[in-house]
């Protein structure tokens, strides 16, 4: 799935796979969604910090304001 089309659910956890292996098959099975990252043009991956970063972007923009905000 895009990693824009899912709408976060909170508490959320954020798992990140290496590049070369990605999520062990354990993880895969309990894990609620799968997202990915589409890339375009010649690149096939990211290096796995950025796409951490893309995806904490992503969720803490979903993330409700608290009330203290």
């Amino acid at each position: 799935m895009d990693y824009k089309a899912l709408r976060y659910r909170f508490p959320a956890v954020l798992v990140i796979g290496s590049e070369k292996r990605g999520l062990s098959d354990q993880l895969l099975e309990t894990a609620d969604f799968v997202v990915r990252i589409p890339m375009r043009g010649g690149c096939d991956s990211i290096n796995a910090a950025v796409a951490t970063g893309v995806l904490l972007f992503e969720v803490a923009s979903q993330r409700p304001a608290s009330p203290e905000s």
